[in-house]
């Protein structure tokens, strides 16, 4: 969002780097107000330890606030997460108020007008040409760490539906969703060939599943097999080596929460996360219903087998 005033354009920014969260604004006028009582001297390094904003992002704020006056810079680091700045107490009021005001008129918009946020997402290819490149030279997102951080941000439920599954790739997500299993947020996983107990998809789920059960967490997952083969198929030939299925799954989609929704063309596999161009897009907002809506009827549909490993 933006508009044709600067000071306002610096407000929204601010609300920006909270994250849109008005406990965040009052934390951080809290720590301001007590600095500037104090006559005590802040840098943004002793902000992002006392908050959840990274170093990062806290430079961010305080680049902000300097155009809005409400710090001073008075000690000069070679890097200015380091540097030191005094505070104006009444213009942190001022100025963090208004940065409450706009998330609550920016929230009461999207509650009237549901939007959508599409942030593309890229995982770069073992080819020379992109070295020395990053996500951000092409106004991206890594796609393995924005999938940690919905992760880590949800509270209730995680849908995953991905054709193949490989150890490696696997891997890079097993500890972010063993803690969310831990924080009570239930995990399905959709896919291929589960019902086969030779397949590779079965036996990376099955070490995935181990992991679950020393954590005592076993009852937070369902596993779920949509392999559908035509009448005729021999059972033995139902396997990811043996005959085509009639009809599966190709789609790989990541549902957090129902309030954000991965789609894109990488498999879990080390390929897909680490070393193949990958594509794909994070959805926020009002178009994420639409794929939670379809999630829930593949699940309750007849082709989709609870599967025990």
């Amino acid at each position: 969002m933006s508009s044709q005033d600067p000071a306002i354009d610096r407000t929204l920014a601010i609300a920006d780097i909270a994250d849109q969260d008005e406990t965040l604004l009052d934390e951080l006028e809290g720590l301001l107000l007590v600095a500037a009582g104090r006559g005590n001297r802040l840098s943004p390094a002793a902000v992002a330890r006392d908050t959840k904003l990274s170093r990062e992002a806290t430079t961010d704020l305080f680049r902000q606030f300097l155009q809005c006056n409400v710090i001073q810079r008075e000690s000069y680091e070679t890097d200015l997460v380091e540097s030191r700045f005094s505070i104006d107490a009444a213009r942190t009021r001022r100025v963090l108020e208004c940065a409450r005001e706009s998330i609550r008129i920016l929230a009461a918009h999207q509650e009237r007008v549901p939007t959508t946020t599409a942030t593309p997402l890229v995982t770069f290819p073992d080819d020379p040409a992109f070295r020395g490149t990053t996500t951000a030279s092409f106004g991206m997102d890594g796609l393995l760490s924005t999938l940690a951080s919905q992760i880590k941000r949800c509270d209730n439920e995680i849908v995953l539906l991905s054709p193949f599954f490989e150890g490696g790739g696997f891997g890079r997500l097993i500890d972010v969703l063993l803690d969310a299993l831990e924080r009570g947020v239930e995990l399905t996983i959709v896919t291929r060939y589960l019902s086969d107990t030779d397949s590779y998809n079965y036996h990376v789920i099955q070490s995935f599943m181990e992991r679950v059960a020393e954590q005592g967490v076993t009852s937070r997952v369902s596993l779920v097999d949509y392999t559908i083969w035509d009448d005729s198929t021999p059972i033995e030939e139902r396997t990811q080596d043996g005959e085509h299925p009639r009809f599966t799954l190709h789609a790989k989609v990541m549902l957090f929460d129902s309030q954000a929704a991965y789609v894109g063309s990488a498999n879990v596999t080390d390929y897909g996360f680490n070393r193949y161009l990958e594509l794909g897009v994070l959805l926020e907002g009002a178009k994420v219903e639409p794929f939670r809506k379809l999630c829930t009827f593949l699940l309750d549909s007849a082709g989709a087998v609870h599967v025990d490993i």
